[in-house]
């Protein structure tokens, strides 16, 4: 059995609730949503949401290739160690990555974790298409997390929310007794140097513990602070640049232009709370 066929344990329509099961193509429920199965073998479970619009699209191919040639170069290595340090040892059962994108930590943590099985949630196709392919124990989904996570109350023993928005009441709610949260905040000043001169997005402070005070009834058992100094190029900070949100408002061009007034390397601070939560079993 496949992980994404082993996953219809914990997943649910994502436009009325109910348990999802499999069919012919791909997915069903009892109130007969149909969703389909790609041949790249993740599950789409793409839904309108009343009053809430389209769903979101998530990242584009080339969003999600600068995100992992800047990865490959290692910038982001103290934070896959943060977050694999933040999950336990004896960990379990389900881990959901939510916006989880290409799949990359959810992979580190299965890898350290053999116990548990993975399901990477994204809003990409792109990006899940990648996911379902990056570890055996590890199924992509199609889904809009910003409206809605398709899984079922108290279904997930560790739930991972890295860099990606979400509501806490919905980490909460499929989040099983004795279950783990863990989330990446970046803080106020993280990737700040490459603000000068160009309008990014920014930041706002006390993320972190708005996060760690997130779900009333939970404990807070770590929260470790990533920070240190990288030197980039001119490529590698235009990849830090354009593999988050900021491609959606930026010019490439312009800021390649910006950047290459400056001069090489550039130095910019890499700043991320890695915070854990966990229920009362």
């Amino acid at each position: 059995m496949s992980t994404l066929d082993a996953a219809f344990d914990i997943l649910q329509c994502p436009s009325c609730g109910e348990p999802l099961s499999a069919a012919d193509g791909g997915a069903s429920c009892a109130n007969r949503h149909h969703f389909d199965r790609a041949r790249q073998g993740y599950l789409s479970l793409r839904a309108a949401h009343k009053g809430k619009g389209a769903p979101a699209t998530g990242d584009t191919p080339e969003m999600l290739e600068a995100r992992e040639r800047f990865q490959a170069e290692g910038f982001h290595d103290d934070i896959r160690a943060a977050v694999l340090a933040a999950v336990p040892a004896d960990a379990r059962g389900w881990l959901a990555d939510l916006g989880g994108g290409t799949g990359w930590h959810a992979a580190s943590v299965l890898d350290a974790r053999p116990e548990l099985h993975g399901v990477v949630l994204d809003a990409s196709a792109p990006a899940v298409r990648i996911a379902a392919r990056a570890h055996e124990r590890l199924a992509g989904v199609s889904a809009d997390v910003w409206t809605g996570v398709p899984l079922r109350d108290a279904s997930v023993d560790v739930v991972l929310r890295i860099f990606a928005p979400g509501a806490a009441g919905e980490v909460r709610r499929i989040l099983a007794p004795g279950g783990t949260a863990v989330f990446a905040v970046p803080h106020a000043d993280h990737m700040r140097e490459l603000g000068h001169g160009l309008k990014l997005m920014k930041v706002p402070a006390g993320k972190a513990e708005e996060v760690a005070a997130s779900i009333p009834d939970a404990t807070l058992v770590s929260s470790v602070e990533v920070r240190q100094r990288v030197q980039l190029s001119v490529e590698q900070a235009l990849d830090a640049v354009f593999m988050g949100p900021n491609a959606f408002h930026q010019d490439r061009a312009k800021v390649e232009k910006v950047l290459l007034e400056w001069q090489a390397p550039i130095s910019v601070t890499i700043a991320v709370t890695v915070v854990a939560l966990r229920l009362e079993a």
